[in-house]
């Protein structure tokens, strides 16, 4: 498996370097604002930099999602599925590679964020001011009191609930592949399996955190994130290897 993820890194290799690039760029805006003592030059590139986190964990969600896409549709990429590993296998290196891929890039823009803000901070004599500016933004989106606990807490549940929606978008995929190989319209089914997977989904995950308390409902939303992805796995691989014609 450790090899197939190899592979699997290698081919999504080059968006990475461009992705990187493109923040050192943004970076070395920043830090030309923070250098130069130029609040708005400053602000401007912190917008820069919270467009490019969003924009680039999104990309490389959405790579992952077109690399399996292109792996079962293409004759070049489907020979992946005739090396000599279980099906389990390969796709076990396929979700983890994107597991780790997503996970990578918020924790890369995450520690970049935190070090960014905390530059304005002691650059601007602002501190204080941060501080407060934060714990005002978290009450008012998200109705979150600034607590290192509940941040980590929130934050988790964001990024395993975002590989879930990744893994559900990898397995609509797969189902529409096992009766529409060849049609012009499988993206558009899969889609629409992707949104009604998704939409059962929310459901259940309201049923389950409504009577719960805050930290708990984060808790139970994690761990149903985490059984919808053990769940989907191996039912991908059982329709790559009995319903679907590679």
């Amino acid at each position: 498996m450790l090899k197939l993820m190899k592979y699997e890194f290698r081919k999504q290799l080059t968006t990475k370097i461009l992705l990187l690039a493109v923040l050192g760029l943004m970076e070395i805006y920043f830090l030309y604002g923070i250098l130069s003592n130029n609040m708005e030059t400053t602000m401007k590139a912190v917008i820069f930099l919270s467009v490019l986190a969003f924009a680039g964990i999104f990309f490389v969600s959405f790579e992952c999602i077109m690399t399996y896409n292109n792996d079962l549709r293409t004759k070049q990429s489907y020979m992946l599925f005739m090396v000599p590993e279980t099906t389990l296998s390969v796709m076990g290196a396929k979700i983890l590679s994107a597991i780790i891929q997503i996970i990578l890039t918020s924790s890369v823009f995450g520690i970049m964020a935190f070090v960014d803000a905390f530059a304005v901070a002691a650059r601007f004599d602002e501190i204080d001011t941060l501080f407060v500016m934060i714990q005002r933004i978290l009450h008012q989106f998200f109705s979150l009191n600034i607590d290192a606990g509940v941040i980590a807490i929130n934050l988790v549940e964001l990024v395993i609930g975002w590989i879930c929606v990744v893994i559900l978008a990898m397995l609509a995929i797969t189902l529409s592949a096992t009766f529409m190989a060849n049609s012009k319209l499988r993206g558009i089914v899969s889609f629409i399996f992707f949104v009604v997977l998704e939409i059962i989904i929310t459901k259940i995950r309201r049923v389950i955190v409504k009577p719960l308390s805050e930290n708990t409902a984060h808790l139970a939303a994690i761990l149903l994130s985490v059984v919808v992805i053990a769940i989907a796995y191996p039912t991908i691989a059982w329709m790559l290897k009995k319903k679907v014609s590679l």
